[in-house]
């Protein structure tokens, strides 16, 4: 079977719904534009309850190691940041991409995915600490996207998982698109940097990367997210097997050696304790 072209787009938006832009990060957006205070951008987002929610467990979870609980969606803010209380929003908004299935399992490890991803950016100093956690959330969204749109989606990733099968050919095989593509049409929807949007549509297809097709700045992303999926703790349809394939090309991305590896592995283990 050929590969689907990024021309082949349009037919691809005509069977799957990709969400408009959340209403909340166009408010936002305004109220910078007009310098709006902290208290004025926490007032909009505490108009979310749920926002608002996640956004202090975001805040007060191991991975920020902050010494005393954030009790107020100000103060909340102001530790994140204007940038990454956007980034944030975005992420969470994509929880209420509606689907017919319970998709608790896969919220859970994309927020795993991504606070590991941010800890591991932060550790290693040389990528983006905000663009790691929006990727890390964002990376899988066209799943969501797919199980919007078909019924059996979710019989796909268990076949994928107990036969081994790359998930991309059975996508493809079973549906003419993948969930990297629609992803990629979300995040360019919502507004994402672009590199993000292509790490998104390129997450499965390393060889691009290691030929120099795509920007290495990208490619550390991609990398560093995989290695957080690796990390994070397993279930049964998100264990990420590019890390199992690319190791080695990964960690050479990351410039990290087996000992760091270890250390990280170690690391992330404890902060999971508490």
């Amino acid at each position: 079977m050929g590969v689907i072209k990024e021309v082949d787009a349009d037919k691809i938006l005509a069977s799957i719904f990709i969400p408009p832009r959340p209403t909340i990060l166009f408010s936002i957006k305004k109220a910078q534009d007009q310098d709006a205070d902290l208290s004025e951008i926490a007032d909009l987002i505490a108009q979310d309850i749920g926002l608002s929610a996640a956004i202090l467990k975001t805040i007060n979870s191991a991975f920020y190691g902050l010494a005393d609980k954030v009790t107020s969606l100000t103060h909340a803010v102001s530790l994140l940041g204007m940038k990454n209380t956007t980034m944030l929003i975005t992420g969470l908004s994509l929880r209420k991409i509606p689907t017919s299935v319970n998709l608790d399992v896969f919220w859970n490890h994309s927020a795993e995915v991504a606070s590991i991803a941010a800890f591991i950016a932060q550790q290693l100093g040389s990528i983006n600490k905000d663009e790691a956690q929006l990727f890390g959330l964002f990376h899988d969204c066209g799943k969501v996207l797919l199980t919007s749109r078909f019924k059996d989606y979710q019989d796909l990733l268990t076949t994928a998982q107990n036969e081994d099968q790359s998930i991309i050919v059975l996508e493809k095989q079973r549906y003419m698109t993948d969930h990297t593509l629609a992803g990629s049409l979300l995040s360019k929807s919502w507004c994402l940097p672009e590199r993000i949007s292509l790490a998104v549509r390129h997450h499965h297809d390393i060889a691009l990367f290691l030929d120099g097709s795509i920007p290495d700045q990208v490619f550390s992303l991609v990398a560093l997210v995989h290695l957080a999926e690796y990390l994070a703790p397993k279930n049964t349809h998100y264990i990420d097997s590019e890390w199992l394939r690319y190791a080695d090309e990964f960690m050479e991305c990351l410039f990290i050696n087996d000992d760091e590896l270890t250390d990280l592995h170690w690391q992330v283990s404890q902060i999971q304790k508490h």
